[in-house]
């Protein structure tokens, strides 16, 4: 990590905020918890994990901003001690830097970031970002979703890495006999849009509905906000059964039955097909090895093991070279199948219903018209890197609870896995408050 690089992203942020994430302002609801958390932190008395909501793509630029002058105002609104120079040490996917950039390659490691490998063991990372858990001056900061989930009120799959690391810092602080507390502080993060901004929206649709070949729905200046809401929920609602329906034209063909399944059951088809060829193509995997998104970190890691194989490729002999550029050009087209499912995975039906067919919040509109884009997207070849970031907005960090393991540790000894399980499960809970807390205030 550079101190340098670190004050110099620090004193950027206000505008790479505003320009680049579009932030109007960074909000927090229960400010008062990660200012205890960061401060006990600081003292020595803990060593902390701030386990973070991933819904939208950019949370570890968002909180990293977060920590650094909205925090000190909001303690200073509080009237409470603020967190001096409050920074956090970052898990990121291996994958993130193969496909986002250069720049992001180079910062990444001097902002003290560190990579974690889903399909295979890294002694190396583990071990690193164990000793960051540790002993660090910095916090530890992750995503127990382990990547973006696309949708911030709903709380679709937690993996239980966060609790096995905590688990591991607490019994290596008993046997050093240090005092330290281990504690998982949940942030669950949202973002407030402009309902002004509707029209952006609708045009937004409208661009994936001629893509698709729908006739492309207008807004009517007569139409109130509610009725233009709900208008643009039935073409989301169109606009995704098209969506589907081309992708089963795509990996079943024409002739392609459905037999009844409702939509969801159609999408859950599509991905087990579209894994199943991910896998043939690389020649790995299978149904049976584990869980949807499991199988999409296995054909991930692949890919990206053939396109940047480890070892020096200046020795290989031409043909050694056109070979190894054909294998990795057949690696990149597997891995559209692994995008597909990983935007799909997350997407079941009934995220913009509404019991009584009134308007559905906006947030979640615009969720659902970038995942909209998003899918067009990938099934053309795309991936994250391309969903939308058209709108304003204010990110809204709710704290939850802090989660203290170390008091746990005797029954983790006893059987950790319904120890992991509980802990998870408690994080869960955090995370679901938060969101029911941020769903009653909009509503009020």
């Amino acid at each position: 990590m550079s101190l340098r690089v670190l004050a110099a992203l620090r004193a950027l942020g206000g505008p790479y905020g505003r320009m680049g994430l579009k932030l109007d302002g960074i909000e927090f609801r229960h400010a008062e918890r990660i200012l205890r958390a960061l401060a006990e932190f600081r003292e020595g008395r803990s060593r902390l994990v701030l386990a973070f909501r991933h819904p939208y793509g950019d949370e570890p630029q968002v909180l990293s901003l977060a920590l650094s002058a909205p925090l000190a105002r909001e303690a200073r609104r509080l009237g409470v001690a603020g967190p001096g120079r409050a920074h956090a040490r970052f898990v990121h996917g291996y994958e993130v830097p193969m496909w986002s950039g250069p720049l992001v390659r180079w910062i990444l490691p001097r902002f003290g970031a560190m990579p974690v490998y889903h399909a295979k063991l890294d002694h190396a990372s583990i071990e690193r970002i164990r000793s960051v858990l540790r002993d660090d001056p910095y916090p530890l900061a992750l995503a127990p979703e382990g990547q973006a989930s696309y949708r911030s009120e709903t709380v679709p799959r937690l993996e239980r890495g966060t609790a096995r690391l905590a688990f591991w810092c607490a019994g290596e602080l008993r046997k050093l006999g240090r005092p330290e507390r281990v504690e998982v502080l949940p942030l669950s993060v949202h973002c407030r849009f402009y309902e002004s901004d509707i029209a952006k929206v609708e045009r937004l649709v409208a661009k994936v509905e001629a893509d698709c070949g729908l006739p492309c729905g207008a807004a009517r200046e007569t139409e109130s906000a509610g009725e233009r809401k709900v208008a643009l929920a039935a073409r989301l609602v169109a606009l995704d059964d098209r969506l589907v329906s081309m992708a089963e034209f795509y990996y079943f063909g024409a002739g392609h039955r459905r037999g009844g399944a409702d939509r969801d059951a159609r999408l859950k088809a599509l991905m087990t097909e579209a894994l199943r060829r991910g896998e043939a193509a690389m020649g790995i995997g299978g149904e049976d090895e584990g869980d949807l998104i499991a199988r999409v970190y296995r054909i991930r890691q692949e890919g990206w093991d053939r396109i940047h194989p480890e070892g020096d490729a200046s020795g290989y002999p031409p043909l050694g070279r056109r070979l190894a550029d054909r294998k990795a050009g057949e690696a990149w087209y597997a891995m559209r199948h692994m995008e597909f499912v990983d935007l799909c995975y997350y997407l079941d039906s009934g995220y913009i219903e509404t019991p009584d067919g009134s308007a559905p919040p906006f947030g979640r509109l615009v969720e659902t018209a970038y995942s909209a884009a998003d899918l067009a997207s990938r099934l053309s070849g795309g991936n994250i890197s391309q969903r939308p970031n058209a709108l304003r907005r204010t990110a809204v960090l709710s704290i939850g609870s802090p989660i203290e393991l170390s008091s746990r540790y005797d029954d983790y000894m006893k059987d950790k896995k319904a120890a992991v399980d509980a802990a998870t499960r408690d994080l869960e809970r955090e995370y679901i408050t938060c969101i029911e807390e941020f769903i009653d205030e909009r509503e009020r």
